[in-house]
């Protein structure tokens, strides 16, 4: 699954993101991305079940074979 960081603003200016394709606390990279980018912190947040998942950590060779595919 792609990594997608999902915005959006009410008319009123207040912003929702989501984070969709990132497993475990990566997840919180985007969100601090964000505060950097609009000058502010995070009100709320709800996590999602990928949070709770584990990344996918592949060795070398996993990494090769996956390539030459």
């Amino acid at each position: 699954m792609a990594k997608k960081l999902i915005i959006s603003i009410d008319k009123n200016g207040f912003v929702t993101a989501e984070v969709n394709g990132v497993k475990g606390e990566k997840c919180r990279d985007y969100l601090a991305l964000l505060e950097d980018i609009l000058e502010g912190k995070a009100v709320t947040e709800e996590l999602t079940q990928e949070y709770y998942e584990q990344p996918v950590k592949l060795n070398e060779e996993q990494r090769i074979d996956t390539v030459s595919k």
